[in-house]
């Protein structure tokens, strides 16, 4: 019955298309040269292993991005295809002569057509639930439409394919998500929105999954059974005068199942349960004022973590695939943007207390400026063992201070330097190379580039 009952959906998708003929083409991209200027602890970016050992790095890199869409004149129907050269080094992916092909992905490739009152999209394509749960590109199909000061999408995505290789095999048993969600116009410039996403996988494996708080990343799960819901409401209230406030509200709860978990900061591993419980939120504000030329704007969230790996329960907040900016030390805040601690809005499985106060100035019509105070700490303490055996505990990660400068040198074309320095809280002892229960490292970097996009 469900196979029969896709075979009609399709049918009847094809059956809805109205005819439209002729095309015009668009071309744009995006040369984004990069620059690691000085890195003086190189291997905390990295996000593997001993982080803070004091080795120091620089380095050069281009991430280009082309992007080509054909429509038919009345805008009917798109294609879009488009493919990405992915942060290659000088003399890594790109060696003498260039002869190597580098990182080369595949970015965008769907079909984009008016369907009834609205468009469907089908492909690979930006996908977008909310930017700290989910908003990346995925494989997706999406259809979304418009009613006065109403928007409503609806979606379905594909993660991770299983492919059934046995008659006892589900029909359904991939890595698969549905979402719905409702944006209302609330006045000029402002907006609210509910969403829901599901989240189901059921690969039918025999040994249980092996995951850890290190990859607390949904699309870093492998051969696990899922169940999660998250719901939110998100929006962004811009105000006569010079107020603007953004907030988002996030719930999560369901199961995930047949799995093994080892909390990579304590290195304890859950030998008693193999099937968890998911319950976990997150919030976040942004209240901000702009006074001619100068913007001043505080962020804060809270994802809340897990503070028992022994026991069955998941209380750490869960994203799926999402790029966190708001650090240049601990995201991917830095212009080699594919070069960075993590791009999740916490650490580990421990959740994050974050807050920051940035200030932007546009000093001339092509130069702007920027500088940041950032405080952050884990929603729940970082419990681990130093070098001399004696248990330690601590949440504080430290004050960071960013600033940034970039010029418009041309109309396509920005050049752009920025730095970071963390006054390492004793929470980053977790990450040097000896442990002793206090902070010893901190950690600076700074990063440029020159982006031409057209």
């Amino acid at each position: 019955m469900k196979k029969l009952l896709l075979a009609v959906a399709c049918i009847a998708l094809v059956g809805l298309a109205p005819n439209a003929f002729a095309a015009q083409v668009a071309f744009h991209g995006t040369f984004d040269n990069q620059v690691g200027i000085y890195n003086d602890q190189a291997n905390f970016f990295k996000h593997t292993g001993t982080a803070l050992d004091r080795t120091t790095d620089q380095f050069f890199a281009v991430k280009y991005r082309l992007r080509t869409e054909l429509s038919t004149d009345d805008n009917a129907i798109k294609g879009v295809f488009g493919l990405e050269v992915g942060a290659d080094k000088f003399g890594s992916a790109i060696p003498y002569s260039g002869d190597q092909t580098g990182d080369i992905e595949l970015r965008f490739a769907y079909t984009d057509f008016m369907l009834g009152p609205g468009r469907l999209k089908f492909g690979l394509q930006g996908w977008t639930v909310n930017p700290y749960v989910w908003k990346e590109n995925a494989a997706a199909i999406h259809w979304g439409a418009s009613a006065g000061s109403i928007d409503y999408e609806v979606g379905f995505a594909r993660g991770n394919e299983h492919q059934n290789t046995s008659s006892s095999d589900a029909f359904i048993q991939d890595e698969d998500a549905l979402m719905g969600r409702v944006n209302f116009g609330i006045g000029d410039g402002s907006k609210a929105g509910v969403f829901v996403l599901y989240q189901m996988a059921n690969p039918s494996s025999a040994t249980p999954a092996a995951i850890n708080s290190n990859d607390w990343y949904y699309k870093q799960f492998q051969d696990h059974d899922a169940s999660l819901w998250t719901v939110g409401v998100d929006g962004k209230l811009q105000t006569a005068g010079p107020l603007f406030v953004n907030w988002d509200l996030l719930y999560q709860n369901g199961k995930i199942e047949n799995v093994t978990f080892t909390d990579s900061v304590s290195g304890v591993t859950n030998t008693t349960d193999s099937d968890f419980d998911l319950s976990a939120y997150f919030a976040h504000v942004d209240v901000g004022v702009k006074m001619g030329k100068m913007t001043l704007t505080y962020t804060g969230w809270y994802a809340s973590g897990d503070n028992n790996a022994a026991d069955s329960d998941f209380d750490a907040f869960l994203a799926t695939d999402v790029d966190m900016n708001a650090s240049i030390i601990f995201m991917e805040g830095g212009y080699t943007n594919d070069t960075f601690y993590t791009d999740r809005p916490y650490i580990f499985d421990k959740g994050m207390f974050f807050n920051r106060l940035g200030c932007d100035f546009q000093a001339t019509d092509k130069t702007k400026v920027g500088g940041a105070v950032i405080y952050a700490q884990t929603a729940e303490d970082m419990e681990y063992t130093d070098s001399n055996g004696v248990a330690r505990s601590s949440s504080d990660l430290g004050i960071e201070l960013d600033a940034y400068v970039s010029y418009q040198m041309y109309k396509n074309l920005e050049i752009a330097l920025n730095a970071g320095y963390l006054f390492s809280g004793d929470a980053m002892d977790f990450f040097e190379t000896t442990k002793n229960g206090s902070s010893d490292e901190n950690v600076f970097r700074s990063t440029a580039h020159f982006l031409y996009k057209f």
